[in-house]
């Protein structure tokens, strides 16, 4: 999972005199790494459910908790290679003991039986500028996934299981640091899934999950906290031929979360809950025009019995041989359990006096409009939209003692507000026959809650650059760039924009072995990734890449 890293400026808590900030984390504005081929804005009119033998895609996330970037694990031949390779190691070591180790394998034991395994280690160890003093700061991630894919004559089977890991400290708030600093989280569980593959006008998908989700420390609690949950679901369509209707579908997805004593007795209040959605929808074809209508309808039994339905409508017609019109309005619900905190910031936790169970946030309406046009080889897309959240979820500051009641520390908790979001987007592409790729976006949000201090973290303006040049052969480069400018307080008070400057340079030394160097935050700019919780200056990795 790519996500969007958000920022807190110092000058934020000398403005407002206060230990407590916070930053609307519901969407991932800025993902640190953005892929700068074209991508596609309008929306996908379908079923959403594979028909064929899955392939895998890892996370490009810079810090991935589950998942890592492979950027040779592909089908493509390059000079001198005569069969695709099955696997791939990446080792690279960086100055502020940065460790990126990653690893895959995949293989086709008959024609109907795939393995694919993977395996992730990645983190730092390095002196930060906190709130109150420098202190040390490490963060290692570790993570495995195997998993096996049998194709029958009518239905595809996936069965996979992953152990993740999170080993990292907190920020001491102005006292010496003690063991309790320290922080261990893991994440593991077991999936099932699988659909249909036959056309035979009708198709089917289904999936099962186990997850546990766990930390070993917590303010508040001796013994640590941990979520289970159990997950089925699927869905079904049955398609029309000869008709303006073409699909008629439902999606049925049931969630349980299910927490462990000493969380369910504290005075957090946390009760066990169940979620079901259920999402009907009929497909239509009029000529030109493809159009979703649907609705996505929730009841949940956190914190009280509630129903939520939503609309699922999407329109999209090729108004030209060049340019795609399109109108979507959609929302749904988002469970905030500990695996959905776990991939916002890793330094969430709980306090007995400010920590309640959060509720589900949900959209109530997620509207956009908007066009993409191509002339080879430029593209531009632009939109429009508004989106208005319940429950949206906030990251904010809290200062927090240990359970031992000898030490303070540092914590990127949540809060709950209703946000509305009217905002307009453009998008610039230009691929020159593959060896010179350059995107550009920009983003305009205009933000209101009923406490506009709680939106002083939120974007007002983004800009993002990306390049990719192929300059000779076997080597790629790559730059990126990130503007962001957040939006005012009550008191017109502004915190400090974000610069961020990024460069990647790999090459084939052998089709089979390549080296890279890669370079972050080269502008050595100071912000907030997490609340309360500065970057790293200028940061980086040098390594090599091996495929066999």
């Amino acid at each position: 999972m790519a996500f969007a890293a958000m920022m807190l400026s110092c000058a934020l808590y000398a403005q407002t005199d206060s230990l407590r900030a916070v930053v609307n984390v519901s969407n991932e504005y800025n993902p640190v790494q953005i892929n700068v081929n074209k991508r596609n804005f309008t929306p996908t009119i379908s079923n959403h459910t594979q028909t064929s033998t899955p392939e895998y895609e890892f996370t490009t996330a810079a810090m991935p908790y589950r998942g890592f970037v492979s950027e040779r694990y592909t089908q493509e031949l390059l000079p001198g290679q005569e069969q695709p390779y099955n696997g791939y190691v990446r080792l690279g070591y960086g100055i502020t003991n940065e460790l990126d180790l990653k690893a895959c394998y995949g293989m086709d034991i008959t024609e109907r039986d795939n393995i694919r395994f993977a395996a992730s280690m990645d983190g730092f160890k390095k002196e930060l500028d906190g709130m109150y003093n420098k202190w040390d700061s490490r963060m290692y991630n570790s993570a495995v996934d195997l998993g096996y894919t049998h194709t029958f004559n009518k239905l595809w089977l996936n069965v996979a299981g992953d152990f993740n890991n999170r080993v990292f400290n907190y920020q001491n708030a102005g006292s010496s640091q003690l063991v309790t600093d320290k922080q261990n989280s893991k994440n593991y569980g077991l999936r099932v899934k699988g659909a249909s593959t036959a056309g035979d006008g009708y198709g089917y998908s289904f999936n099962s999950a186990f997850t546990h989700n766990s930390r070993k420390y917590s303010t508040g609690i001796a013994d640590g906290i941990a979520e289970n949950r159990i997950n089925a679901g699927g869905g079904a369509w049955y398609d029309i031929d000869n008709s303006e209707l073409r699909r008629v579908g439902i999606r049925i997805d049931a969630d349980m979360f299910m927490y462990n004593g000493n969380l369910r007795n504290s005075t957090f209040g946390y009760d066990n809950y169940s979620s079901v959605d259920i999402d009907p929808y009929l497909d239509f074809v009029f000529g030109a025009w493809d159009l979703r209508l649907g609705t996505r309808m929730n009841i949940a039994t956190a914190n009280g019995s509630v129903f939520a339905i939503a609309p699922d409508i999407k329109l999209k017609s090729a108004i030209a041989d060049n340019a795609i019109l399109y109108v979507k309005a959609t929302g749904g619900r988002t469970d905030n359990n500990f695996s959905h905190l776990e991939s916002i910031t890793p330094y969430w936790g709980f306090d007995n006096k400010v920590s309640r169970q959060l509720k589900p946030t949900y959209k109530v309406i997620d509207a956009t409009a908007g066009s993409t046009m191509t002339f080879a080889p430029l593209s531009i897309d632009v939109a429009a939209g508004y989106v208005y959240t319940k429950d949206d979820l906030l990251q904010q500051v809290d200062v927090l003692e240990t359970i031992s009641h000898h030490a303070f520390y540092v914590y990127s908790n949540f809060a709950q507000k209703n946000t509305h979001d009217a905002f307009i987007t453009a998008r610039a592409g230009y691929d020159h026959g593959g060896w010179l790729k350059v995107a550009a976006d920009v983003r305009y949000d205009y933000w209101e809650c009923d406490n506009h201090d709680l939106l002083v973290l939120n974007p007002e303006l983004t800009f993002n650059i990306n390049a990719e040049d192929k300059p000779l052969r076997g080597l790629t480069i790559n730059a990126g760039y990130n503007f962001t400018r957040f939006t005012e307080s009550e008191d017109d008070t502004r915190v400090f924009d974000r610069n961020d400057l990024s460069l990647r340079a790999s090459y084939d030394i052998k089709p089979w072995l390549g080296a890279y160097i890669q370079g972050n935050n080269l502008l050595n700019k100071k912000y907030y990734q997490y609340a309360g919780y500065l970057t790293r200056g200028v940061h980086g990795v040098i390594g090599l890449t091996a495929n066999f």
